[in-house]
Parts: C-alpha cells; structure tokens; sequence
C-alpha cells in the first residue's frame, strides 16, 4: 500500500444512533415511601424526553423492588438489553433509581467501559461515556449505598433500644396488637380485644396434652385466629413456633437474646414449661414404633437415661402367640446400668394405686370444698392485694434507681471517674435482673386473684374422675393424667417415684387431716368431718398458690 494511501484511509468508526429507554423503580420498603410513585416518575420523564426530541425503542421499564441488593429482574432485563445493543442511553429520574449497590453499580459502569452505554440522562445532569462522568455517577450511586448503609446501622441501634425498654420491635404475636396509635418512639404492645382471650382458649387445649399440633391449628381456624403478619389461617409450622414462643409469657426473643417485656403474659412460667414438657412427650413419642402411656416420660433412677417401651411376642406351640409390653432403661450411659424391666401392667398398676392418695369418691365432697373455697376467697383477694402492691412499690423504686443510673452516665459532669463503662455496664446488669424478677412476682400475683379457687375446683373436678380414668382410658389419657399429678418421674428398682404436684399434695394431707389417712376423701356425713375439712380448705395451704397451674386438666 502506497503511503498516500494511507492519509486517504477513514479508520474511524461510524457512531451508534441512540436507543432511549426509560427505567422508572420505586421501592415497596417503607425508607423509599418517599420516593415519587411511578406514574410520577413517567410524566416528569415524558417531558424530558419530549424536549429532547426523541423517542423511547418502547414502553418505560418499571420495577417495584429494592435497589439495596442484587437481583432485580427489570434491571436485568435492561442491562440484557444494553447488552443485546437494543438500549444505549438510559433515563431515569436520578442515579439512585439505578442502583443503591456496588454489584449494579459495577455493571453499569461496565457496561460503558464497553462502549455499549453511551449515557445515563436525568432531568438534572447526564453521565457520558468519559471518566469524570462515570466517576461522578459512581460516586452518585455510592453515595446512595452509603445513606441505606447509615439507615440500617441507625434502625438497628434503635430497635435494640427498644428490645432494652421491654418493647417487643417486631409484629404483634397472635393475641396481641401494635399500638400504632400513639406517637412514634412510644409505640407498644397490648393485648388484642378480642383475640387475646379467644389465644387463652387455644393455649388451654394445648395444655390438656390432648391435642395435637394439627388439632390445634384446626381448632384455631375456628376460633378465627390469623396470622398478624399475613393475615391468613394459622398454618402448622407456625402453630409450632407459637407453642414454642416465651412471647406468651411476657418475655421476647430479639436477636437470639431473651428480654423482658412489658407486654402483658398469656401464660405463666409454670404453664409455659408444662407445655413444652407435652411437646416434647409427644415429639419423642412419634420415635418409637409402639404406643405406650408412659414412653419417653421417665428417667432412670441408677444412670439417669431415658426409660423406653418396648413390646415382646411370645409364640406358643399350638400356633397362638401373645404379646407382652415392658419398660426398660436404654443403657446408653458409659457405665453400666444394672436396672431390671418392668411389665406395662405392673408399673400402670403401681401408678393406679397412687392414685387412690389423691382420688375424691364422693361428688358431695366437692359440694362442700366448693362453700369452703368460696367463703374464703375474700380473705385470699385481700391478702393478694396487699403483695400486689407491696410488690409494685418495690417496682418503682427499681425504676426510680434505673432511671437515676442513666442520668449519672449521660451527665455533662460524668467524665469517666464518676462511673465507668464497666460499673455502668454492671450495675445495670443487676438492677435490671431485680425488675424482671419483681415484674414476675407482680405478674403471678396480679393473675393469682380468685384463680387459685378456680384452679383448686378444677383439680378436686379431676381428682373425682383420674383414677378411673387412668385404669379405662387409652394411652393418651394415661399420659396426660401421668404428667399432670407428677413432677420428675424415675424408675428405680421396679418402682416408680415422682414428686406430686403442689395441689394433689394438698388433697393426700387433706385426706390425712379429715379421715386419719384411711380413706379417700369424702363427707362421712359427719358434721365434724364436714366442719375439719372447711377449716383445711380455708387454711394457708391451699392459699399460697404455689404451682397452683393446671389450666386445662383432663375431667
């Protein structure tokens, strides 16, 4: 080739004619509310577009998602079509619709490295394809990152504080309801007018032992209970979390630590760990392939391992057979158990005849317990109100020396020698332990009232009917009436031990007081008996409330 040749030749490339296409994004969180609706967006562009003179290659892109993480599909489908050569110029309302992350952002700035973006056009500015504009739309989008950034660090400082103040920062649970009424920053939880109680119902079915987790759910699709968050049917592996949640007891979960609340309980503590005590009979029940009463409930008295059920078929020459069920220690420890099996019949019997110390024959009994327990209800209330407010003064002294605590740290004056990081740290530790345990107290107190009379008649309700209900129910009967008279079971040396619950021993030393300890309790039709029984049940006994919670005993 000649060298004029050269000087001739147009090496140039030939410039790409503009695609215009409009990418209009509002987020659904609530930190873009403000953000221009979509339709807002479009009209502002329209008339950007139209004093440009041109024309869009279609209809405007929208997208309704978040720009703080990767994986939008409109966007995608934007930059494909950059890719594909069908866009070369976007128009958006500001850099911040485009990305609020460093992964889009790098590809948008790539793409024009590529020369396959020649420009990014807003009502305000324009970003060519030349390094101080790319840079400055770079910058544009980091800062936007940098702002969600210093949101979410603000947000969860501010949601922990609140978690600190005994406010639960999340949904309502079901049965309860947000105060979104009151100001913001004094926004709390309440229970819900109508499904608080409607949650008391369910939670006391749960307790019965008899229900199922896909009992419960169909008996909370009855009762009308939702979901707070989507507002539809409870389904089970919600029902689970529910049964499994401390929020029902005033407490909460955030950020894998447990808190105190100031919400309302559902539950008391002794009620909460009786539940979880049937859920997990029951989900160590569904491991075994036999259905016994007792299963999975006791321990070993020698090494402490599970007790198991376990059945054995024994065939007899003419061709008959006949199976036999016993319990067994599994023996899994290192040293090595010593313990015998015991039949089914011979340890259901054992706990048949204990229940003799704690059954009442006579329906006429409970009559009586009934006028005992009413005449001296008002006496209980006014003892109770006494401890309540004992206790809440108490409380506010906690309050009064927490809130004083935080003033020393934050004073002007408080250089660090006054009260340090540590003591502060400290000290706050321990006040705050002293309210929680003052605020249970509280609580038990103030939901005690004339619930221990209730829960009394309940029990000598459950006493009449246990034993003859253990010897003719099926397995779960037996389970249930097992777990609520016992506290702790073992078998040691064929026998079984346990500790009995708080109001069956009451009812044994009432038999012990009014009949010698001879006779299961029952009137006697002596006016002596009658009177020494009415003097037991008024007593301090039956008074102090003491694991007085059997919500839901089987009758």
């Amino acid at each position: 080739m000649r060298l004029t040749e050269y000087k001739n030749q147009n090496n140039t490339k030939l410039p790409m004619s503009p695609r215009y296409m409009m990418y209009c994004r509002k987020s659904s969180e609530s930190d873009e509310r403000q953000i221009q609706s979509l339709p807002d967006q479009i009209t502002n562009l329209t008339s950007l577009i139209k004093q440009r003179g041109v024309d869009l290659i279609g209809e405007p892109l929208q997208e309704q998602r978040t720009a703080k993480v990767p994986g939008r599909p409109v966007f995608g489908k934007l930059v494909q079509m950059i890719e594909d050569g069908d866009v070369n110029i976007i128009v958006l309302l500001n850099p911040s619709r485009l990305s609020r992350n460093t992964v889009d952002t790098g590809r948008i700035i790539y793409l024009m490295d590529q020369g396959k973006l020649l420009e990014v056009v807003t009502p305000y500015q324009s970003f060519r394809n030349n390094p101080s504009d790319k840079f400055m739309l770079n910058l544009l989008c980091t800062q936007a990152k940098l702002e969600n950034d210093n949101k979410s660090v603000n947000v969860t400082e501010a949601l922990k504080l609140k978690a600190e103040r005994g406010v639960f920062p999340g949904k309502a649970r079901p049965g309860y309801r947000n105060n979104h009424e009151k100001p913001q920053g004094l926004r709390d939880i309440s229970p819900h007018p109508v499904y608080f109680s409607l949650m008391r119902k369910l939670f006391d079915l749960a307790l019965t032992g008899n229900y199922s987790v896909e009992a419960l759910m169909r008996e909370a699709k009855i009762l009308g209970i939702r979901s707070t968050k989507s507002g539809k049917p409870i389904v089970k592996s919600w029902m689970h979390r529910i049964l499994r949640d401390p929020f029902y007891t005033g407490r909460f979960i955030y950020n894998g630590k447990l808190y105190q609340g100031q919400h309302q309980a559902m539950l008391t503590d002794a009620e909460f760990n009786l539940l979880q005590d049937i859920l997990d009979g029951r989900s160590k029940a569904r491991l075994q392939k036999h259905d016994f009463a007792l299963n999975g409930i006791m321990k070993c008295g020698e090494c402490h391992y599970c007790i198991t059920a376990q059945e054995h078929k024994k065939k007899y020459k003419n061709g008959t057979e006949q199976i036999f069920g016993y319990y067994s220690c599994t023996k899994k420890g290192e040293i090595k158990c010593s313990q015998p099996y015991i039949s089914t019949s011979k340890l259901e019997g054992q706990f048949s005849s204990d229940l003799s110390q704690f059954e009442i024959e006579d329906k006429e009994f409970i009559d009586w317990a009934y006028e005992a327990l009413d005449e001296t209800k008002d006496k209980y209330q006014e003892v109770n109100k006494t401890s309540s407010e004992a206790l809440q003064s108490a409380l506010d002294g906690v309050n009064r020396r927490i809130d004083n605590l935080i003033a020393l740290k934050i004073s002007p004056e408080n250089d660090g020698s006054l009260l340090s990081d540590s003591e502060f740290a400290d000290r706050k530790r321990e006040l705050m332990m002293e309210k929680e345990q003052i605020t249970r107290q509280l609580a038990q107190a103030n939901s005690n009232g004339d619930e221990w009379s209730e829960i009394a008649k309940d029990s000598f309700e459950f006493a009449l009917l246990a034993k003859e209900r253990f010897e003719t129910g099926d397995s779960e009967d037996k389970k249930v009436i097992f777990k609520a008279v016992g506290l702790n079971p073992i078998l040691l040396d064929q026998k079984l031990e346990y500790q009995p619950r708080f109001v069956f021993m009451k009812i044994k030393e009432g038999t012990e007081t009014t009949n010698g300890g001879n006779d299961p309790l029952e009137p006697k039709n002596s006016l002596s008996n009658r009177e020494d029984l009415k003097n037991y049940l008024k007593s301090s006994l039956w008074c102090r409330g003491e694991d007085l919670n059997l919500h839901g005993l089987p009758r």
